[in-house]
């Protein structure tokens, strides 16, 4: 079969924004029947020529050569230390691109693509966030579970990945220390990042969640106890998360009287021309590719200073009490 075919074009938007919806590519490496999502995934090929590479991390096969690109090419057997169930010939690739990168990853069998919704997507447990395992969520599909695998944390695991954050310049004299940030990223590996590089750049006040469901009910319920002002000054989310992702999450933001005017950043390992158009419509502030970790404080900055400037001039059009008295009728 040619999966090439079956796959998303980068033209076609096949879900809606902030339909809480996600395509998962469930394949098989040994004993394991895993999930990718679908807007990770260029195309699945039929297992290339690979040349090896010396000194390499024991997960990378080598490279291949596609049309004019020169891709890695990393085996999920070898990363996972699960044999495989066919024969080498019989194997596939599934090509994909995040974070800016291609990478092609060598499993067994490629199935279906299933498209359901985040609430059928569960956070991973605990235990496997701190076995450091590269599971980010665990699936429903037809009676099954399947395995989300977490593609940064591998990417990273293998220097192919998020760099580490530094210190970002301050250009706009912002007061972070005094600014309070949400993240949400179901990603461990990627909300590690975002939080050491906002740290280091003097954000200290901030509250890290590991999916979109999470970030809603603090959010929600906070906003109930706060009256009338938002619990935050900035949300960075990633889109693809477990229960209500990131598009979900942005609208219910912008849909509720005390917080839509928290301004949303996505930062995202998919932003496709297409997920940028769905990003739009639920009125994201702004968003940006991982994993350009410097950017994320430099429009964190501009966020916070555009959103304190647009109270300081509605606060400067508001007439005091003895303005409004003296003012004709």
């Amino acid at each position: 079969m040619s999966w090439s075919n079956s796959l998303p074009s980068e033209n076609a938007i096949l879900l809606q924004s902030g339909t809480n919806e996600v395509e998962v590519l469930v394949f098989r490496v040994g004993e394991f029947t895993l999930g990718i999502n679908v807007a990770k995934v260029r195309e699945v090929l039929s297992s290339p020529p690979v040349t090896a590479l010396p000194d390499s991390h024991p997960s990378i096969c080598g490279c291949f050569r596609l049309r004019d690109s020169v891709i890695p090419c990393l085996s999920l057997h070898q990363h996972l230390d699960e044999p495989p169930s066919c024969p080498p010939e019989e194997a596939v690739v599934i090509l994909t691109e995040f974070n800016q990168h291609q990478i092609g990853f060598l499993v067994d069998v490629v199935e279906r693509i299933h498209r359901i919704s985040w609430t059928q997507v569960m956070a991973a447990p605990s235990i496997v966030a701190q076995s450091k395992a590269p599971v980010t969520a665990v699936s429903q599909i037809d009676g099954r579970l399947i395995l989300m695998l977490d593609f940064e944390m591998i990417a990273d695991q293998v220097a192919l990945g998020e760099p580490k954050g530094d210190a970002i310049a301050n250009e706009l004299g912002v007061d972070r220390a005094g600014q309070r940030v949400a993240i949400a990223d179901d990603s461990a590996t990627a909300r590690k990042a975002v939080e050491n590089t906002l740290r280091c750049s003097g954000y200290q006040d901030l509250h890290i969640f590991e999916n979109g469901a999470e970030a809603w009910n603090w959010l929600a319920a906070s906003a109930d106890n706060r009256q009338g002002r938002p619990p935050i000054d900035l949300l960075i989310s990633d889109v693809e998360m477990p229960q209500v992702d990131g598009f979900h999450l942005t609208k219910r933001i912008k849909d509720h009287p005390q917080l839509r005017e928290i301004p949303v950043l996505l930062y995202s390992s998919i932003l496709t021309p297409d997920n940028a158009k769905k990003g739009k419509a639920v009125s994201a502030d702004a968003q940006i590719a991982k994993p350009e970790l410097h950017r994320v404080v430099e429009m964190a900055d501009k966020l916070i200073f555009a959103a304190m400037e647009k109270k300081s001039t509605t606060r400067d059009d508001v007439p005091t009490a003895r303005e409004a008295e003296l003012s004709p009728v």
